[in-house]
Protein backbone atom coordinates (compact mmCIF):
# COMPACT_ATOMS: atom_id res chain seq x y z
CA UNK A 1 0.00 0.00 0.00
CA UNK A 2 2.97 2.46 0.78
CA UNK A 3 4.21 1.54 -2.65
CA UNK A 4 1.28 2.62 -4.30
CA UNK A 5 0.57 5.75 -2.41
CA UNK A 6 4.32 6.77 -3.16
CA UNK A 7 3.80 6.22 -6.86
CA UNK A 8 0.54 8.12 -6.98
CA UNK A 9 1.96 11.02 -5.11
CA UNK A 10 5.39 10.83 -7.46
CA UNK A 11 2.85 10.94 -10.28
CA UNK A 12 0.75 14.11 -8.98
CA UNK A 13 4.03 16.03 -8.59
CA UNK A 14 5.54 14.74 -11.61
CA UNK A 15 1.76 16.32 -12.95
CA UNK A 16 2.17 19.45 -10.96
CA UNK A 17 5.53 19.85 -12.18
CA UNK A 18 4.26 19.69 -16.14
CA UNK A 19 1.24 22.47 -15.51
CA UNK A 20 3.97 24.87 -13.73
CA UNK A 21 6.60 24.65 -16.54
CA UNK A 22 4.02 24.80 -19.29
CA UNK A 23 4.07 27.42 -21.41
CA UNK A 24 1.35 29.70 -21.25
CA UNK A 25 -0.37 31.89 -23.86
CA UNK A 26 -0.08 35.34 -24.41
CA UNK A 27 -0.87 38.01 -26.65
CA UNK A 28 0.52 41.31 -26.62
CA UNK A 29 -0.88 44.40 -28.41
CA UNK A 30 0.65 47.51 -29.57
CA UNK A 31 -1.66 50.23 -30.94
CA UNK A 32 -1.54 53.88 -31.86
CA UNK A 33 -3.10 56.66 -29.84
CA UNK A 34 -6.59 56.42 -31.34
CA UNK A 35 -7.05 53.31 -29.89
CA UNK A 36 -6.61 54.50 -26.17
CA UNK A 37 -9.31 53.46 -23.78
CA UNK A 38 -10.97 51.33 -26.23
CA UNK A 39 -12.18 47.83 -25.44
CA UNK A 40 -10.12 44.87 -26.96
CA UNK A 41 -12.03 41.60 -27.24
CA UNK A 42 -11.04 37.66 -28.23
CA UNK A 43 -14.08 36.25 -29.51
CA UNK A 44 -13.42 32.88 -30.86
CA UNK A 45 -13.81 32.49 -34.27
CA UNK A 46 -15.83 29.32 -34.98
CA UNK A 47 -18.80 30.36 -32.46
CA UNK A 48 -18.19 34.26 -31.53
CA UNK A 49 -18.19 33.23 -28.04
CA UNK A 50 -16.64 35.72 -25.79
CA UNK A 51 -13.12 35.07 -24.56
CA UNK A 52 -11.31 37.51 -22.45
CA UNK A 53 -11.50 41.72 -22.70
CA UNK A 54 -8.87 44.03 -21.92
CA UNK A 55 -8.79 47.75 -22.11
CA UNK A 56 -6.20 49.69 -24.17
CA UNK A 57 -4.01 51.99 -21.61
CA UNK A 58 -1.12 53.65 -22.87
CA UNK A 59 -0.75 51.94 -26.24
CA UNK A 60 -1.09 48.71 -25.09
CA UNK A 61 -3.35 45.51 -24.47
CA UNK A 62 -2.06 42.41 -22.54
CA UNK A 63 -4.01 39.09 -22.57
CA UNK A 64 -2.44 35.79 -20.81
CA UNK A 65 -3.16 32.22 -18.30
CA UNK A 66 -6.79 32.88 -17.61
CA UNK A 67 -9.12 32.45 -19.11
CA UNK A 68 -7.51 32.35 -22.55
CA UNK A 69 -5.23 29.43 -21.67
CA UNK A 70 -6.45 25.93 -23.16
CA UNK A 71 -5.36 22.64 -23.63
CA UNK A 72 -6.02 22.84 -27.75
CA UNK A 73 -5.14 25.97 -30.37
CA UNK A 74 -8.21 28.38 -30.79
CA UNK A 75 -8.41 30.43 -33.39
CA UNK A 76 -10.18 34.17 -32.37
CA UNK A 77 -11.14 37.24 -33.85
CA UNK A 78 -9.46 40.68 -32.14
CA UNK A 79 -11.94 42.50 -32.18
CA UNK A 80 -11.32 46.43 -31.22
CA UNK A 81 -13.86 49.24 -30.20
CA UNK A 82 -16.69 46.83 -31.84
CA UNK A 83 -14.71 45.88 -35.44
CA UNK A 84 -12.92 42.78 -36.43
CA UNK A 85 -9.41 44.15 -36.32
CA UNK A 86 -7.05 40.69 -36.76
CA UNK A 87 -6.94 36.92 -36.01
CA UNK A 88 -4.96 35.16 -32.90
CA UNK A 89 -4.67 31.30 -32.30
CA UNK A 90 -4.06 31.01 -28.51
CA UNK A 91 -1.71 28.50 -28.16
CA UNK A 92 1.39 28.53 -25.61
CA UNK A 93 3.94 31.17 -26.31
CA UNK A 94 3.83 34.56 -26.45
CA UNK A 95 2.76 36.52 -29.89
CA UNK A 96 2.41 40.29 -30.69
CA UNK A 97 0.01 42.03 -32.28
CA UNK A 98 0.06 45.71 -33.65
CA UNK A 99 -2.67 48.34 -35.29
CA UNK A 100 -1.16 47.14 -38.84
CA UNK A 101 -1.08 43.57 -38.58
CA UNK A 102 -3.96 41.33 -39.86
CA UNK A 103 -2.83 38.37 -37.74
CA UNK A 104 -0.96 37.57 -35.16
CA UNK A 105 3.00 36.97 -35.06
CA UNK A 106 5.64 34.98 -32.84
CA UNK A 107 4.44 31.91 -32.29
CA UNK A 108 4.07 28.75 -34.47
CA UNK A 109 0.52 28.42 -35.39
CA UNK A 110 0.08 32.05 -35.94
CA UNK A 111 3.50 32.50 -37.83
CA UNK A 112 2.24 29.77 -40.38
CA UNK A 113 -1.36 31.44 -40.80
CA UNK A 114 0.43 34.51 -41.93
CA UNK A 115 2.50 32.85 -44.23
CA UNK A 116 -0.85 31.02 -44.94
CA UNK A 117 -3.18 34.37 -45.93
CA UNK A 118 0.47 35.67 -48.12
CA UNK A 119 -0.21 33.20 -50.64
CA UNK A 120 -3.78 33.15 -50.42
CA UNK A 121 -3.33 36.63 -50.77
CA UNK A 122 -1.34 35.83 -54.36
CA UNK A 123 -4.01 33.51 -55.34
CA UNK A 124 -7.12 36.14 -54.74
CA UNK A 125 -4.51 38.65 -56.98
CA UNK A 126 -4.94 36.09 -60.08
CA UNK A 127 -8.69 37.30 -60.02
CA UNK A 128 -9.43 33.90 -61.05
CA UNK A 129 -12.58 32.26 -58.13
CA UNK A 130 -11.97 28.94 -59.36
CA UNK A 131 -8.33 29.18 -58.11
CA UNK A 132 -9.16 30.39 -55.06
CA UNK A 133 -11.64 27.96 -54.23
CA UNK A 134 -9.25 25.39 -54.55
CA UNK A 135 -6.74 26.67 -52.51
CA UNK A 136 -9.03 27.44 -50.08
CA UNK A 137 -10.20 23.59 -50.09
CA UNK A 138 -6.64 22.11 -50.65
CA UNK A 139 -5.20 23.76 -47.03
CA UNK A 140 -9.01 22.66 -45.10
CA UNK A 141 -8.16 19.64 -46.35
CA UNK A 142 -4.66 19.39 -45.44
CA UNK A 143 -5.99 19.51 -41.65
CA UNK A 144 -9.68 19.33 -40.86
CA UNK A 145 -8.93 19.86 -36.97
CA UNK A 146 -6.74 22.15 -36.98
CA UNK A 147 -7.96 25.78 -36.36
CA UNK A 148 -6.46 27.20 -39.63
CA UNK A 149 -7.85 24.25 -41.64
CA UNK A 150 -11.20 25.30 -40.07
CA UNK A 151 -10.34 29.04 -41.30
CA UNK A 152 -10.07 27.79 -44.72
CA UNK A 153 -12.96 25.71 -44.74
CA UNK A 154 -15.08 28.62 -43.97
CA UNK A 155 -13.71 30.31 -46.31
CA UNK A 156 -13.57 27.69 -49.00
CA UNK A 157 -17.70 27.20 -48.20
CA UNK A 158 -18.46 30.97 -48.85
CA UNK A 159 -17.88 30.30 -52.31
CA UNK A 160 -18.04 27.11 -53.24
CA UNK A 161 -20.70 25.13 -54.90
CA UNK A 162 -23.72 24.46 -53.07
CA UNK A 163 -23.62 20.60 -54.11
CA UNK A 164 -19.75 20.30 -53.01
CA UNK A 165 -20.51 21.89 -49.82
CA UNK A 166 -23.32 19.35 -49.47
CA UNK A 167 -20.58 16.13 -49.83
CA UNK A 168 -18.65 17.92 -47.32
CA UNK A 169 -21.40 18.11 -44.58
CA UNK A 170 -21.01 14.12 -44.35
CA UNK A 171 -17.44 14.08 -43.79
CA UNK A 172 -16.46 17.15 -41.93
CA UNK A 173 -15.39 17.13 -38.32
CA UNK A 174 -18.62 17.91 -35.99
CA UNK A 175 -17.31 20.30 -33.91
CA UNK A 176 -16.86 22.44 -37.60
CA UNK A 177 -19.72 21.45 -39.12
CA UNK A 178 -22.06 22.56 -36.48
CA UNK A 179 -20.09 25.81 -35.20
CA UNK A 180 -22.53 28.81 -35.26
CA UNK A 181 -20.43 30.23 -38.14
CA UNK A 182 -20.60 26.84 -40.59
CA UNK A 183 -24.44 27.12 -39.95
CA UNK A 184 -24.58 30.51 -41.07
CA UNK A 185 -22.33 29.80 -44.08
CA UNK A 186 -24.81 26.54 -44.94
CA UNK A 187 -27.60 28.86 -44.83
CA UNK A 188 -25.55 30.90 -47.39
CA UNK A 189 -25.03 27.97 -49.64
CA UNK A 190 -28.79 26.91 -49.95
CA UNK A 191 -29.59 30.97 -51.02
CA UNK A 192 -26.63 30.56 -53.41
CA UNK A 193 -28.59 27.43 -54.76
CA UNK A 194 -32.13 29.51 -55.31
CA UNK A 195 -29.83 32.51 -57.10
CA UNK A 196 -28.05 29.95 -59.14
CA UNK A 197 -27.75 30.23 -62.66
CA UNK A 198 -31.26 29.44 -64.61
CA UNK A 199 -33.33 31.04 -61.52
CA UNK A 200 -35.34 34.23 -61.70
CA UNK A 201 -33.34 36.84 -60.04
CA UNK A 202 -35.02 38.20 -57.10
CA UNK A 203 -36.05 41.88 -55.88
CA UNK A 204 -35.36 43.64 -52.96
CA UNK A 205 -35.75 47.31 -51.80
CA UNK A 206 -33.10 50.38 -51.44
CA UNK A 207 -33.32 54.32 -52.12
CA UNK A 208 -32.80 55.93 -54.74
CA UNK A 209 -30.03 58.82 -55.13
CA UNK A 210 -32.90 61.28 -53.13
CA UNK A 211 -33.59 58.92 -50.36
CA UNK A 212 -36.94 57.76 -51.33
CA UNK A 213 -38.01 54.15 -51.60
CA UNK A 214 -36.82 52.12 -54.88
CA UNK A 215 -37.00 48.21 -55.96
CA UNK A 216 -34.17 46.99 -57.55
CA UNK A 217 -36.59 45.41 -59.91
CA UNK A 218 -36.84 49.10 -61.37
CA UNK A 219 -33.44 49.32 -62.80
CA UNK A 220 -33.51 45.78 -64.60
CA UNK A 221 -34.69 46.22 -68.29
CA UNK A 222 -36.57 43.64 -69.12
CA UNK A 223 -34.99 42.67 -73.16
CA UNK A 224 -32.04 43.73 -72.34
CA UNK A 225 -28.69 42.24 -70.39
CA UNK A 226 -28.18 43.85 -66.53
CA UNK A 227 -25.02 43.19 -64.77
CA UNK A 228 -25.60 43.84 -60.86
CA UNK A 229 -22.34 44.76 -59.12
CA UNK A 230 -23.32 44.40 -55.81
CA UNK A 231 -20.38 47.01 -53.88
CA UNK A 232 -19.31 50.08 -51.54
CA UNK A 233 -17.22 52.85 -51.37
CA UNK A 234 -15.70 51.48 -48.21
CA UNK A 235 -14.57 48.69 -50.54
CA UNK A 236 -10.73 48.81 -52.06
CA UNK A 237 -11.60 46.14 -54.18
CA UNK A 238 -14.81 47.55 -55.86
CA UNK A 239 -13.12 50.88 -56.14
CA UNK A 240 -10.02 49.37 -57.77
CA UNK A 241 -12.53 47.72 -60.77
CA UNK A 242 -14.10 50.94 -61.34
CA UNK A 243 -12.29 51.60 -64.28
CA UNK A 244 -12.79 47.99 -66.06
CA UNK A 245 -16.31 48.37 -65.47
CA UNK A 246 -16.53 51.59 -67.07
CA UNK A 247 -15.03 50.45 -70.38
CA UNK A 248 -16.99 47.75 -70.38
CA UNK A 249 -20.15 50.05 -69.97
CA UNK A 250 -19.08 52.13 -72.59
CA UNK A 251 -18.10 48.95 -75.17
CA UNK A 252 -21.41 47.17 -74.45
CA UNK A 253 -24.24 49.29 -73.47
CA UNK A 254 -25.50 50.38 -77.17
CA UNK A 255 -24.91 46.56 -77.67
CA UNK A 256 -27.36 45.51 -75.15
CA UNK A 257 -26.08 45.74 -71.37
CA UNK A 258 -27.22 47.69 -68.90
CA UNK A 259 -25.16 47.83 -65.21
CA UNK A 260 -26.83 48.49 -61.81
CA UNK A 261 -25.13 49.37 -59.04
CA UNK A 262 -26.41 48.45 -55.41
CA UNK A 263 -24.23 49.59 -52.44
CA UNK A 264 -24.52 47.36 -49.52
CA UNK A 265 -23.39 48.03 -46.02
CA UNK A 266 -22.85 51.64 -46.95
CA UNK A 267 -24.11 55.27 -45.98
CA UNK A 268 -26.13 57.35 -47.96
CA UNK A 269 -23.76 59.50 -47.81
CA UNK A 270 -20.58 57.87 -48.62
CA UNK A 271 -22.08 55.74 -51.76
CA UNK A 272 -23.10 59.43 -53.07
CA UNK A 273 -19.80 60.93 -53.08
CA UNK A 274 -18.12 57.56 -54.85
CA UNK A 275 -20.81 57.66 -56.91
CA UNK A 276 -19.37 60.86 -58.36
CA UNK A 277 -15.86 60.73 -57.49
CA UNK A 278 -15.42 57.26 -59.60
CA UNK A 279 -17.41 58.55 -62.81
CA UNK A 280 -20.33 56.15 -62.09
CA UNK A 281 -22.74 57.04 -64.66
CA UNK A 282 -25.00 53.82 -63.91
CA UNK A 283 -28.18 53.55 -61.78
CA UNK A 284 -27.36 52.70 -58.56
CA UNK A 285 -29.25 51.61 -55.51
CA UNK A 286 -28.75 52.85 -51.84
CA UNK A 287 -29.09 52.44 -48.83
CA UNK A 288 -29.78 48.63 -49.20
CA UNK A 289 -27.90 47.66 -46.23
CA UNK A 290 -27.74 43.74 -45.90
CA UNK A 291 -30.55 42.71 -47.65
CA UNK A 292 -28.60 41.75 -50.87
CA UNK A 293 -25.95 39.41 -48.79
CA UNK A 294 -29.72 37.97 -47.19
CA UNK A 295 -30.80 36.91 -50.72
CA UNK A 296 -28.44 35.70 -52.92
CA UNK A 297 -25.99 34.49 -50.23
CA UNK A 298 -23.01 36.10 -51.33
CA UNK A 299 -19.90 37.21 -48.69
CA UNK A 300 -17.81 39.20 -50.27
CA UNK A 301 -17.95 42.12 -52.66
CA UNK A 302 -17.88 43.05 -55.07
CA UNK A 303 -19.89 40.56 -56.19
CA UNK A 304 -21.15 40.79 -60.14
CA UNK A 305 -24.67 38.78 -61.44
CA UNK A 306 -25.34 39.27 -64.54
CA UNK A 307 -29.10 38.80 -65.42
CA UNK A 308 -30.63 37.44 -69.24
CA UNK A 309 -32.87 39.61 -70.99
CA UNK A 310 -35.97 36.81 -69.46
CA UNK A 311 -34.68 38.13 -66.16
CA UNK A 312 -33.09 34.94 -65.01
CA UNK A 313 -29.79 34.79 -63.85
CA UNK A 314 -26.92 33.44 -66.38
CA UNK A 315 -23.73 34.00 -64.39
CA UNK A 316 -22.70 35.38 -61.03
CA UNK A 317 -19.62 35.99 -59.11
CA UNK A 318 -17.33 36.19 -62.28
CA UNK A 319 -15.09 39.01 -62.94
CA UNK A 320 -15.08 41.96 -65.03
CA UNK A 321 -12.79 40.17 -67.59
CA UNK A 322 -14.93 36.22 -67.35
CA UNK A 323 -17.90 39.05 -67.73
CA UNK A 324 -16.54 40.46 -71.26
CA UNK A 325 -15.97 37.31 -72.49
CA UNK A 326 -19.25 35.76 -71.46
CA UNK A 327 -20.80 39.16 -73.42
CA UNK A 328 -19.18 38.47 -76.51
CA UNK A 329 -20.80 34.64 -76.86
CA UNK A 330 -24.42 35.82 -75.93
CA UNK A 331 -24.68 39.09 -77.35
CA UNK A 332 -21.61 39.66 -80.69
CA UNK A 333 -22.42 36.12 -82.16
Amino acid sequence: MKTLLTTAAAGLLLLIGVACHRQQARLDISLSDKFEGKTVELISFLDSIPLATALVTGGSATFSGDPIDSDTPVLTQVVIDGRVRAYYVIEPGTAQLTDSMSVASGTPLNDRFISMMASLDSVENLDDMEAYVSYTLDRYNEDTESPLGQWFGIEWMKYAQPAAIDSLVASAPASFINSRRASHYLNFAKLRAATAPGQPYIDFEGNDVNGNKQSFSSLVKPGRYTLVDFWASWCPYCIKEMPALRQLYADWHNKGLDIVGVAVRDRHEDTYNAVNRFEVTWPVLYDTERRPYDIYGFSGIPHHILIGPDGKIVSRDESVAQIETRLHDLIAK
